[in-house]
């Protein structure tokens, strides 16, 4: 259909930017996208042990509890056990890529 597609001539720039931790000259450094990885993974990890930390509790509470007080938990057991993978996904990631980093930097300095 004509008119609908923009031509690649005359490309209309996007108004997105990527999403950056490190601004200014910091985000050029030598180790900023692992230190920004890090700290995005770590949020998750961290996000997703108190979601299961939370159900767990709001579990065992419900055990002593009458009837009437019982409290849904934040997620069920399944999703809570697929958090628990994540988490564990998650930390590894990031023993991996710190041990490329490690690997480099002792390549470096050995030669």
């Amino acid at each position: 259909m004509r008119g609908i597609d923009t031509p690649d001539s005359n490309p209309i720039p996007p108004t997105h930017e990527e999403f950056r931790w490190i601004h200014g000259p910091g985000k050029e450094e030598r180790f900023a996208d692992f230190i920004a990885l890090t700290r995005d993974v770590t949020a998750g990890i961290r996000s997703s042990l108190q979601i299961i930390y939370s159900s767990d509790l709001v579990r065992e509470i419900n055990l002593d509890g009458d009837a009437d007080d019982l409290a849904p938990p934040a997620v069920g057991k399944t999703d809570a056990d697929n958090l628990m993978r994540f988490s564990i996904a998650a930390a590894s990631l990031l023993q991996h890529v710190s041990q490329e980093h490690i690997d480099r930097l002792n390549k470096f300095w050995d030669e």
